[in-house]
């Protein structure tokens, strides 16, 4: 008989955690639960718990071991869901016409999307990552405006008060931002609280949204949210696990599927 067994033993769950990172190399919350039988706030306390021992390293949605270190930790999220973001970017990009200014975040699908774009001229790109910046620098019809602030190497990006005054100088076309978790109820949010609030910056200084979210995220949680679903034009994303069927979202938010 199939049955899941009982995890409610939170050292154990954890030891388990631990032997699947060691197998696969990365975890997602919303599996884990599963697994588990256990909420998502349950597997995020355990990954809470292990970061603080410093076994594990925290991602979005998920976790990877402690000693990938920022290069092979971005590279180990950038190849979560890989061909799903590179499709959801490819359909983003589509929406984007020379002469249009937009904000973009800094994240893995963000920064696909940013290689998509960096082709069609007179853009005005504004973005608080230098990572995205350089992807422009060819592309001299481009006005590229790079925000400063507090510099998170982990993540190479800048973040805090003085990036948020920078974001509030300007105004765009489109804020093209990247999403720890999607839900149609709560709206977009993310793990990290200070992205979430750049992210809300660059929504609120913009025209329209466009949020690029691949479909793990789907029917998610995480702790800072970022907008509600009827501050958001389009989410461009994918749908793997045959999700998007048994969601509802406002009318307002056109759904692109890549």
């Amino acid at each position: 008989m199939d049955q899941k067994m009982d995890y409610s033993n939170a050292l154990e769950r954890r030891n388990i955690i631990l032997d699947k990172l060691k197998n696969s190399g990365q975890v997602f919350v919303n599996e884990l639960a599963d697994d588990f039988n256990v909420s998502q706030e349950t597997i995020r306390r355990d990954l809470n718990k292990l970061e603080e021992l410093k076994h594990i390293k925290k991602i979005h949605g998920g976790a990877v071991i402690a000693q990938f270190g920022f290069e092979l930790e971005f590279n180990q999220r950038a190849k979560l869901a890989e061909d799903d973001k590179k499709a959801i970017a490819i359909k983003a990009a589509e929406l984007i016409k020379p002469g249009d200014s937009l904000f973009i975040d800094f994240g893995t699908t963000t920064l696909e999307f940013a290689k998509q774009i960096a082709g069609i001229n007179q853009l005005t790109v504004i973005t608080n990552s230098p990572v995205i910046a350089n992807l422009f620098h060819d592309n001299s019809t481009i006005n590229l405006i790079l925000i400063g602030g507090q510099f998170g190497l982990s993540k190479m990006e800048c973040i805090g008060p003085v990036a948020l005054q920078g974001i509030s100088a300007f105004y765009a076309d489109y804020a093209v931002i990247g999403a720890g978790a999607v839900s149609p109820k709560a709206g977009v949010m993310d793990q990290d609280l200070s992205e979430a609030a750049i992210a809300r910056q660059m929504i609120k200084n913009s025209n329209k949204t466009i949020v690029l979210a691949d479909g793990h995220k789907l029917n998610n949680h995480a702790t800072g949210l970022v907008a509600e679903l009827k501050d958001i034009s389009w989410l461009v994303t994918s749908d793997p696990e045959k999700k998007l069927k048994n969601l509802v979202f406002p009318a307002n938010l056109q759904v692109i599927v890549a």
